[in-house]
Order: structure tokens, then C-alpha cells, then sequence
């Protein structure tokens, strides 16, 4: 298919390229136009110019702007998967560790081309395009994914029986969520080890901790006030039958003639 193109010095020529190559291209041009202008500036029109291409040729390749969209979606997480290959396939938890780490060293070597910004662009996007709903489905198999290493190490006996996997997979998430923010703000001392490491030590400190005895172990205060309530009424019921008895007494005396 031809379609209208640029060469390095802005000028149009025509460029045969497969209809792969060509989606391909599309999707890089929306990311790049997402990085510079938000999600809201993504238009069909701007793609086409960007693309070097009729805007109508967009749909031969995409039937809609949120199909391009979802498209760039899927590439981010390709680029967000990509991120978490380790040296390591063992379901340890040093493996989800050396994910965290590799996880620091891309903010800090990518810089403003880490992907950080154009995810939380799509976080950001109006709930009625669809997106948003998208992107929490691919958060949850994230998750998902985080669990069942975790859970595969228990039954291989790699990991220690009690470490939560749920609790291992949203702390792990909610570190990532904080580094793409710090990210995207600019705020370079997030990649600190005093901070970051720090944090990191501290979370992986913690998912190995024992869980605390359940409440039901051992009397509650709730418990103990019931007990107390109850000896306390035991007590006045006592007190109080003998009161009566005494009362009863000096009527009956009062009334004897």
C-alpha cells in the first residue's frame, strides 16, 4: 500500500510498507504524541499528520481512536513485561526483589523515555473511553502473576508457608505506582537507596515476619469487660437478695404486736 510519507528533512515521497508495519507505526506515533501532548491531544488528525499518511488510511489499519489507543496500551505493558525479566525463573522472593531493583535502574537510566508518564496518562483518563477499565483488568493480572510466584514458591517450598501472596502482590504494586510517580514529577531523590532501597528492605523485611496470634488466642478487652460485667452482677445479686432478706425481717418485727 503507498501512502504519503516524511524523509529526515520533512518532505512528503511515498513509501511502500507492510500493513503491519504500518499499525506499528501508528501505535508508535500515538505513544510519542501521548508522551508530548496527553491522552486528551491523541487525535486522528495529529496521528495522520505525524504518521505521514491521509487520515482516512487510519482506518484501513484501526477502526477507531480508542482501538489505536488500546494498541499503545499493549505496547506499554509489552515494555512493562519486558522490565520484569530476571537472571532467575524461581518462584523466590529474592526473584520478585531483583524485579524491584531492575525496576529502580530503568527509571534511572530511561529517564523521561520510561514509560511511567504514558501509563499514568491512561490512569488518568476519562472513565467514559473505556480505557481506564482496560488498564485496571491488565493492574489485576499483574497481581495475578505476582501471586502465583509467590504461591508456586510455597508449594515448592521456597517460600515460607505464611508469607502472604495477596499482601506481597500489592505492596510490591504500590511501590512500582510511587516510583512512576516520582517518576513523571521529576522527583530524582525517590531513586535514593536511602529511600527506595531503604523501602524495599523494609517490604521484603516484612513479608517474611509471622502473623501475629489471632485475637480469638487470647482474651480481648471486649472479653475481659463482658467477664468483669458479669462477676459484677453475680456480686450484686448477693448483696442484694440479703438486703431484702434483712428488710423483710424488720417489717415482720414491726408488725408483731
Amino acid at each position: 500500500m503507498d501512502d504519503n510519507a516524511r524523509d529526515d528533512t520533512g518532505k512528503r515521497h511515498t513509501h511502500r510498507m507492510s500493513a503491519e508495519a504500518r499499525k506499528r507505526q501508528i501505535v508508535e506515533v500515538a505513544l510519542d504524541l501521548i508522551q508530548k501532548h496527553g491522552l486528551q491531544g491523541v487525535t486522528m488528525s495529529r496521528i495522520a499528520a505525524e504518521a505521514g499518511i491521509r487520515q482516512a488510511s487510519l482506518y484501513t489499519h484501526f477502526r477507531s481512536r480508542k482501538e489505536i489507543l488500546l494498541a499503545a496500551l499493549d505496547a506499554i505493558y509489552d515494555r512493562i513485561y519486558a522490565s520484569r525479566m530476571t537472571a532467575s525463573s524461581e518462584n523466590t522472593l529474592a526473584r520478585l526483589r531483583e524485579i524491584c531493583d531492575h525496576h529502580i535502574e530503568l527509571w534511572r537510566g530511561l529517564g523521561e523515555k520510561h514509560h511511567a508518564h504514558l501509563l499514568l496518562e491512561f490512569v488518568a483518563g476519562a472513565p467514559g473511553e473505556g480505557l481506564r477499565e482496560t488498564l485496571a483488568a491488565k493492574h489485576l493480572e499483574t497481581l495475578n502473576e505476582f501471586i502465583q510466584i509467590v504461591e508456586r514458591g510455597k508449594e515448592e517450598g521456597k517460600i515460607p508457608p505464611h508469607v502472604d501472596a495477596e499482601r506481597v502482590a500489592w505492596f510490591i504494586t504500590g511501590f512500582a505506582f510511587a516510583g512512576d510517580v516520582s517518576q513523571t514529577m521529576g522527583f530524582q531523590r525517590f531513586l535514593d537507596p536511602e529511600i527506595s532501597g531503604r523501602w524495599l528492605d523494609v517490604m521484603f523485611k516484612s513479608f517474611l515476619e509471622e502473623p501475629e496470634p489471632r485475637a480469638q488466642e487470647e482474651p480481648s478487652v471486649v472479653q475481659e469487660a463482658v467477664s468483669a460485667a458479669r462477676l459484677s452482677a453475680a456480686r450484686s445479686g448477693v448483696d442484694g437478695s440479703e438486703g431484702a432478706d434483712d428488710r423483710g425481717s424488720g417489717i415482720g418485727e414491726q408488725r408483731a404486736p
